[in-house]
């Protein structure tokens, strides 16, 4: 019989190559296979940012900006969304992203298409800062304000902003619990520590408040110099909600095993109101301190972010 195709290949094999051939071809067709994505272009973007800790807004304007292709980060800027419902909603020549300002006081966002940069708009807040406005009743009366350092320890910022930003804070209602003495030198308190317990009841302390999830120690904050402020813990990975002042210098003391995130700008003399209210104090002797709880409570009445 004669064949039906010269050159010896057989019908099936030939039929398969066909077949693949036709498939190569239907994919080229519909951009599959190692295609790139289209490439974005940028005419003007901007980022709207006031306030660290709070939501900054990235507007950009341009073409194919829905390019699977675009990238929009930025190291300053965390849980960088697209938006795309509410008020700006991104299309294809206007794309809107929003992230929550951390980590840095001034910092650019990078616009990349296909990996390569397109755009990069700064931006700049001030460091952020909190007010306690605290009262005992008795002499114990007035705002104390802490500058806090995001650029240096943004974990530990961003945790006690947590709590104070809840609704209501976290810290309103809450006291001051402690202000200590080290057993060895008895003359002056060290620390006045916070945060984490409501009203004494019969000069006792209540359970401690629920907290959040503890976070890790972090020391580029640098030393418990005098006034600044840090997060009390029992370990590494204990962080949660009490914070401490350091009266005194307690670089050699505490040394760096906590994390200071910030310093007392404005309050001292309030702070000299406490050490100078009425006491109960038991001593500690498991890790040499005097510990004084003050009576009547010094209370924590608001805790605002203010900047």
């Amino acid at each position: 019989m004669p064949k039906l195709f010269h050159g010896g290949v057989p019908a099936s094999t030939l039929g398969k190559a066909a077949l693949a051939a036709v498939m190569v071809a239907a994919l080229a067709a519909c951009g599959g296979g190692d295609s790139t994505p289209p490439t974005s272009t940028v005419s003007s973007s901007s980022v709207a940012a006031t306030r660290y800790g709070s939501p900054a807004i990235i507007s950009i304007a341009g073409t194919n900006l829905d390019s699977s292709g675009l990238s929009v980060t930025s190291t300053g800027c965390k849980n960088m969304t697209r938006l795309t419902s509410g008020a700006l909603v991104s299309t294809s020549t206007n794309a809107y992203y929003t992230c929550t300002v951390s980590g840095a006081f001034s910092s650019s966002v990078v616009i990349k298409s296909n990996g390569a940069t397109i755009a990069s708009p700064t931006f700049i807040v001030p460091a952020p800062q909190v007010t306690l406005t605290v009262s005992n009743g008795q002499g114990v009366s007035g705002s104390i304000v802490l500058t806090l350092m995001g650029d240096k320890v943004p974990t530990t910022v961003d945790n006690f902003l947590s709590y104070v930003n809840k609704s209501p804070s976290f810290y309103k209602g809450t006291i001051f619990h402690r202000l200590a003495k080290l057993i060895s030198d008895p003359t002056h308190y060290f620390v006045v520590q916070g945060g984490g317990y409501g009203a004494t009841v019969n000069g006792q302390l209540p359970a401690h408040k629920a907290t959040d999830a503890p976070i890790n120690i972090e020391t580029a904050g640098g030393n418990n110099v005098q006034w600044s402020v840090a997060m009390a813990n029992v370990g590494p990975g204990t962080v949660t909600s009490e914070f401490f002042f350091n009266v005194v210098d307690n670089t050699s003391t505490l040394q760096n095993g906590y994390s200071v995130f910030g310093n007392i700008t404005s309050g001292t003399d309030v702070v000299q109101q406490m050490l100078a209210a009425p006491v109960v104090c038991t001593s500690n002797a498991l890790i040499g301190t005097i510990d004084c709880i003050p009576q009547p409570d010094i209370t924590i009445t608001d805790a605002v972010q203010t900047r």
